[in-house]
């Protein structure tokens, strides 16, 4: 029994510390890439029904096996009175970890004035994390010459386990201006069954907001905007803008985490022909002075296709994402 906990405190630590964003959610990066997760009051908020899929690696070149992969689709529906969405997302953890997410959300749009609206969101979701023991080495497995050759004293049994979330999200809008919150992981489900602290992913708190600048020139379009998550006793800021030239945008947003004394930029351009969407993020670490981090934090890439479009009506305010 001491055992197994031992293994899960050390497959937790590793977990923990190969992300780049110490004890934070995947998701808190590229906020808007991945709305319905992000934040369910977003479901629908763009208007038309749009699937997006995207990919990220991390530390690539450093054969860590870290990937996320995110699908999802949401939409405004008149007859609800708001949006609802649909997400599946996996987190390959270096070979040991497979940590599988489903979910929907749903989000009540009221109109309060002519240009006031406030969206209010649920996400209820099913998170299954399974542990691959086949791919775990031990201390006393290595032998000092061979390397990794020895029998272990501990048997450790391959085992995955099922839990239930949940979160709630609030965005206002006026005219172009955005903000929202929203908190994650409401319940902060056990996710190993050791009942230890560190099993739980930690309630996250997300605040967010942007707005749209167009120029004289109608081609040009400035959307700055900003994201801040607290989560597990760390605090991970951004603050940077998108710049538009017709159908393609760029993008630079630098992330700053205060206590951590830890920053790098995501750099990213995005493409629109109206139903597709084409979009790549690189983050990377040029003030690191720990040279154990690489430079190359990961890539990103995304692909949104609008399904559908919707009557607008006045029962909607559609919000105008930062592209990044």
């Amino acid at each position: 029994m001491f055992g197994q906990l031992k293994i899960r405190i050390l497959i937790l630590c590793f977990m923990l510390s190969v992300l780049y964003v110490s004890a934070q959610d995947t998701e808190s990066l590229s906020f808007y890439y991945n709305p319905v997760l992000a934040n369910p009051a977003l479901a629908g908020a763009e208007g038309p029904g749009k699937l997006r899929l995207s990919y990220r690696d991390y530390y690539p070149g450093r054969s860590l096996n870290l990937h996320s992969l995110y699908c999802s689709y949401d939409s405004f529906q008149e007859q609800i009175h708001g949006g609802y969405g649909v997400y599946i997302s996996d987190n390959i953890l270096g070979g040991l970890l497979n940590e599988l997410k489903l979910g929907a959300a749903y989000s009540y749009h009221l109109r309060v004035s002519r240009d006031l609206y406030i969206n209010a969101g649920f996400l209820a979701s099913v998170i299954n994390r399974g542990l691959n023991a086949d791919n775990i080495i031990l201390p006393d497995q290595i032998d000092p010459v061979l390397g990794p050759v020895l029998p272990s004293g501990e048997t450790i049994s391959s085992e995955s386990r099922t839990v239930f979330d949940a979160g709630l999200g609030f965005t206002v809008s006026y005219r172009d201006y955005h903000a929202g919150v929203a908190v994650n992981h409401i319940f902060n489900p056990d996710m190993t069954g050791s009942g230890i602290d560190e099993a739980s992913p930690g309630r996250r708190l997300s605040i967010h907001g942007g707005t749209a600048f167009m120029t004289g020139n109608s081609d040009w379009s400035l959307q700055p905007g900003f994201i801040m998550s607290i989560q597990n006793d760390n605090f991970l800021c951004a603050l940077g803008t998108s710049m538009s030239y017709k159908s393609l945008s760029v993008s630079v947003l630098p992330y700053l985490d205060p206590r951590n004394e830890f920053s790098f930029i995501q750099s990213g351009i995005h493409y629109s022909s109206g139903r597709l969407e084409l979009g790549y993020n690189y983050n990377f670490a040029p003030f690191r002075s720990d040279r154990i981090l690489p430079f190359t934090l990961s890539n990103q890439v995304y692909i949104g296709v609008v399904l559908n479009n919707v009557e607008k009506r006045d029962l909607i305010k559609a919000i105008k994402y930062p592209k990044m």
